[in-house]
């Protein structure tokens, strides 16, 4: 009998089961049945389980590209600091921002009281709405940009060697 290391629908290795691979059923490794005394007794025996095969550079691409999505994406809402102030940069906060810009354009003479990220007020005029919306947009495409310079990265990787080396964590905005 033999197991292989059972993975979750992603593809990523499950720590606390594996797979018999006689019937395909998941075992518990450190459960008090007999499936998981029987698992246990065929490792203290010196086998392993099957490895999981590597990813194909197609998946291993896509996988990357998905997390950097998600990583552009939590810089993008992290927040941006202005003149030493905190504001939020999530989607709402852009969209409202942009309103205010507009109103303030409309009328230079327009203000408005603002929540910043420490839930601390502030008044901003027209000219302090256009800075502050210039700012967040910069933060924003920061973000946007350098997405775009990793998933170049990640499209031109030759090998998974080569993917696995391209670091998404850090160098963002912020």
């Amino acid at each position: 009998m033999g197991y292989s290391i059972a993975t979750d629908i992603f593809g990523a290795a499950q720590a606390a089961v594996v797979r018999r691979d006689i019937d395909g059923a998941l075992v518990p490794i450190d459960a008090d049945t007999a499936d998981s005394r029987a698992y246990r007794e065929w490792a203290a025996a010196g086998n392993v389980p099957t490895p999981l095969p590597a990813p194909p550079l197609a998946e291993a691409k896509g996988a990357k590209l998905a997390a950097l999505a998600d990583r552009r994406w939590r810089a993008e809402t992290a927040g941006a600091i202005v003149n030493g102030m905190g504001f939020p940069t999530d989607e709402k906060t852009q969209a409202k921002l942009t309103a205010a810009v507009v109103a303030s354009v409309l009328d230079n003479n327009f203000a408005v009281t603002w929540k910043l990220a420490d839930a601390s007020f502030v008044t901003l005029d027209h000219a302090a709405l256009i800075a502050v919306s210039q700012a967040v947009r910069a933060h924003v495409q920061g973000s946007f940009d350098r997405e775009a310079l990793l998933a170049t990265a990640i499209n031109a990787a030759a090998d998974v060697a080569t993917l696995d080396a391209i670091d998404i964590e850090s160098g963002w905005p912020g």
